[in-house]
């Protein structure tokens, strides 16, 4: 089936549009799906189908499955033909094919054929940063930091920047913007199924496509639950190796190790921020602390968990803690691993009496035994207070109490 972006200009899988009379097939099929393509290769091709167009003939870009190489180079020869600019023609090749699929190095290689010079035009010297997921709990707050002190950051919605399907969406924005600077926090909404796993590393594959394509800086936010698999009460530095428990954990420690992988060959620049438990007055995790509030409020038993090892203790870190560490690593020029946290453990247990306590509450407080061990984990952040100026401010007891002040259950 042919996919017609104009009267005269379609784009096709090949054995889909061979027999088709009166049309000129460009075959783009010698051309690699990814980087290493010739400009002279693409521009000789864009010049075919454009003389097909230029004798009044109709003509069809065609690859092994009319998606990626095909629509790339139909959107060079839509740009040349029309007089618009490149961007403008991907999105109506979009628009009119509804294919999301176009690898953003074959589109880089039709930009450097129509234009051998091109350079990156960036709008100003002042740091550009975009921010995936900016529209969630630690988003939110970091854009609005980020506009107060005057820096330029994009936060577009998942609704507009499809991060699973459509890079190409992503790869315009960043160009559109002169980006120079990804915080990526965007998650799956459920992030501990075995769809979500796969999904968190579709979604960072996609960022760091761009994000080496275009020579960005990234920041990932990170979680101490790459630590997880450990027993007992340990402090982690970054020395420290990874072992992950849970889906979760698994599939950070594998972002982890993809961005690594792109550190260590030169092939992306990446600040890893490894974060303890977040918690604040907008969010809802940990959930305990809800859940004991909400009990606490109608004088209702607690149930604590206690495990093989004894109580459960986190290291839990307020949101604004994390976000302030956030600016601190845009306005750095490091990259490397960093451990955020507070550095002290905090039981599920006192946690409980704490929240009685500071509500006088009438609730009694018991703990049903979990039959596994649990790791806690304190955030050693030497290395974050040494090379990024950062420490935490909040407490528990002043993050805890926000919380508790607060009408949301």
């Amino acid at each position: 089936m042919i996919k017609w972006i104009t009267p005269e200009l379609g784009t096709a899988a090949f054995e889909n549009a061979q027999n088709e009379p009166g049309i000129v097939l460009v075959d783009v099929r010698s051309l690699v799906d990814k980087k290493g393509n010739q400009s002279a290769t693409v521009k000789g091709m864009l010049d075919t189908a454009l003389e097909a167009l230029r004798q009044g003939q109709k003509a069809v870009i065609c690859c092994d499955y009319g998606m990626s190489r095909s629509n790339a180079l139909a959107a060079g020869v839509l740009a040349l033909r029309s007089g618009m600019g490149l961007d403008e023609a991907v999105r109506a090749v979009l628009a009119a094919t509804g294919e999301k699929n176009i690898r953003i190095e074959v589109l880089q290689a039709v930009r450097q054929a129509l234009d051998p010079g091109l350079k990156p035009l960036f709008p100003s010297n002042q740091r550009q940063v975009l921010v995936t997921g900016g529209s969630g709990f630690i988003g939110k707050g970091l854009v609005s930091t980020l506009v107060d002190r005057n820096i330029a950051v994009q936060a577009p919605k998942s609704k507009d920047i499809d991060l699973i399907h459509d890079t190409v969406s992503l790869d315009l924005l960043v160009k559109d913007q002169g980006i120079d600077t990804l915080v990526h926090l965007a998650n799956p909404r459920v992030y501990t199924t075995n769809e979500s796993f796969g999904v968190s590393l579709t979604m960072l594959k996609s960022v760091l496509d761009v994000c080496v394509l275009n020579d960005l800086r990234l920041i990932y936010v990170s979680s101490w639950v790459v630590y997880s698999g450990y027993q007992g009460t340990l402090r982690a530095d970054e020395h420290l190796p990874l072992m992950p428990k849970g889906t979760y954990g698994q599939a950070k420690a594998l972002c982890e190790q993809l961005i690594s992988y792109h550190r260590e060959r030169n092939l992306a620049r990446c600040l890893i921020l490894r974060a303890s438990n977040v918690y604040g007055r907008e969010g809802i995790a940990p959930r305990f602390i809800w859940n004991y509030k909400a009990k606490a409020a109608k004088n209702e038993d607690i149930i604590t968990h206690e495990y093989l090892n004894g109580f459960p203790a986190l290291d839990l870190l307020h949101v604004s803690d994390l976000r302030r560490a956030l600016v601190s690593a845009i306005e750095s020029d490091l990259d490397g691993d960093f451990n955020i946290g507070t550095g002290e453990l905090i039981s599920t247990a006192w946690a409980a009496e704490h929240i009685v306590g500071a509500t006088k509450s009438q609730s009694r407080i018991s703990h049903t035994q979990i039959q596994d061990h649990m790791g806690n984990i304190a955030m050693d952040y030497t290395k974050a207070r040494n090379e990024l100026r950062w420490e935490p401010r909040i407490s528990f007891i002043e993050g805890v109490r926000e919380i508790l002040e607060n009408n949301k259950d």
